[in-house]
């Protein structure tokens, strides 16, 4: 399915939803968004935690904003030995259905803010990092992609190989929890624990983490890049940089735009 991008309401009423890897600068735009001219903006990742914790896990709702998501980090946890903060590997699948279920909730009560009010305007909708996980692009039915198109101009952040190589430095230095698509996490955790060194309850955590993040890394820009061509448009992270104001970011998507109704 293709997007006229021009045409779209989202960028008619400059409603954007932000889409990429973590750590390629989604929730800073945002802010800079809020911050320079006093936009919406709505942060999945923030409204999973609420969803995640209006029940059972209350207490974790302390101290948990937009500028601080640890708890849901905490909430996913890592599988492995249990001496090194892991968690059961049956436990771990069960916190990644129920992220999943909150994060798909979280995402399309985004659009229905929108059909709620459809002239609300400057509304940037900050994703999770993992919604390629939870979408088929080339399902033109697709239940998220055709909501969140419907009322927001889908723009995924892409990033050069060398800046996929940054974000794995940095997870590195600080593996943190992840979700992962279902059948590829069972299928990380099988060959993963076939290594000789890995067996059962003297798993690490953080290299399972590391190991899982170094294979998701590229298959979630295929994802990504699949839905800027089907879905939106993309814009090179490093052109985002420099944005620091609306009229920063609407130039740079104008000018996308019609690079891509050139080519």
């Amino acid at each position: 399915m293709k997007i006229n991008a021009n045409e779209s309401p989202g960028f008619q009423f400059k409603r954007f939803a932000l889409l990429g890897m973590s750590g390629l600068g989604k929730t800073f735009i945002s802010r800079t968004l809020v911050k320079q001219d006093d936009w919406l903006h709505y942060s999945v990742d923030y409204e999973i935690g609420k969803i995640l914790f209006q029940n059972k896990h209350r207490n974790l709702l302390n101290g948990f904003e937009v500028g601080n998501l640890t708890n849901l980090s905490n909430f996913l946890g890592k599988p492995g030995s249990q001496s090194m903060g892991g968690i059961s590997f049956s436990e771990y699948l069960t916190r990644q259905q129920l992220h999943r279920d909150a994060e798909i909730k979280a995402t399309l009560n985004a659009s229905s803010l929108v059909e709620r009010s459809p002239e609300l305007s400057h509304f940037v909708c900050d994703t999770s990092g993992s919604i390629c996980e939870l979408v088929n692009p080339s399902d033109e039915n697709d239940t998220i992609l055709k909501s969140l198109s419907k009322n927001f101009l889908i723009i995924c952040l892409e990033a050069p190989d060398s800046m996929h190589q940054v974000l794995i430095e940095r997870f590195l230095a600080k593996p943190k929890p992840m979700y992962f698509q279902e059948n590829f996490l069972n299928s990380l955790w099988q060959n993963f624990r076939n290594d000789a060194s890995n067996i059962n309850d003297q798993i690490n955590p953080d290299d399972f983490m590391i190991y899982g993040f170094k294979a998701l890394i590229k298959r979630r820009k295929a994802i990504f890049d699949s839905i800027s061509k089907n879905w939106g448009i993309s814009l090179n992270f490093e052109k985002l940089r420099v944005v620091k104001s609306a009229s920063d970011l609407v130039e740079a998507i104008q000018f996308e735009i019609a690079s891509k109704m050139k080519s």
